[in-house]
């Protein structure tokens, strides 16, 4: 009887340290596996939680919130990402192994990823615009292209309004809609030809959670993605 209490006694034990200790040493070995993955991350946070704490072991957790702000990823600057998911499972022998999440099943894993105007810049200046003509101005009514245009020898002033849409789930495309030059509006046969080199496009496929993005909001200086998890 006595050697029955002694089990039950350390198995108890055990289940407590397992449930305080478990949990900190996972989410600091996935915090390094993001900090090498996420070039220059200035902020990063991880809060995994399993209930009870061994079936972590078997890669099924209550909760999943990672918050990661100021990085860039394939060149892009992410101002800020956030996971939110329950009742998650992610494979175990990759997140043991490396620390990488490689989700397998998600009752709701919600994203949001945040861009910042001046980092939607630098990737449009890298990638689209490297004289650095024109920048794009984030506004809650719409976004403005605005810069200047070589046209029959001219450098004309350029107000090219357009907006973000989704494309393909993953890609976020500018896309334009009134182009205005000197004060004229210009017809829209001859939008397409003046601004064709001048589109942006901003791939989220990159980010450590697979996502499918379903909204996107404008606010001042800001774009948020809003998307989910999707096998």
């Amino acid at each position: 009887m006595r050697e029955i209490i002694w089990a039950v006694v350390i198995a108890l034990v055990l289940a407590v340290l397992s449930q305080f200790l478990l949990p900190p040493v996972l989410e600091n070995k996935v915090e390094e596996a993001l900090k090498e993955r996420l070039t220059e991350v200035e902020y990063l946070k991880v809060d995994i939680q399993a209930w009870p704490a061994v079936a972590s072991l078997a890669g099924r957790f209550h909760s999943v919130y990672i918050e990661a702000r100021d990085f860039l990823i394939d060149d892009l600057s992410i101002g800020a990402f956030i996971v939110q998911g329950r009742d998650v499972r992610l494979n175990p022998g990759v997140l043991y192994r490396n620390g990488e999440i490689l989700l397998e099943n998600a009752a709701d894993l919600r994203v949001t990823v945040l861009f910042t105007e001046d980092g939607i810049n630098r990737y449009f200046w890298e990638k689209v615009d490297p004289g650095k003509k024109f920048r794009i101005l984030l506004k809650e009514d719409g976004t403005v292209l605005r810069g200047t245009l070589a046209f029959l020898g001219q450098e004309l002033d350029v107000n090219l309004q357009g907006v973000f849409a989704i494309r393909e789930g993953t890609r976020i495309v500018f896309i334009p809609k009134a182009l205005t030059v000197e004060q004229l509006q210009i017809p829209q046969f001859l939008l397409q030809s003046l601004v064709e080199d001048k589109a942006l496009i901003m791939d989220l496929e990159g980010l450590p959670v697979p996502l499918v993005v379903d909204e996107i909001r404008l606010a001042e200086g800001q774009l948020y993605a809003f998307g989910h998890y999707e096998k």
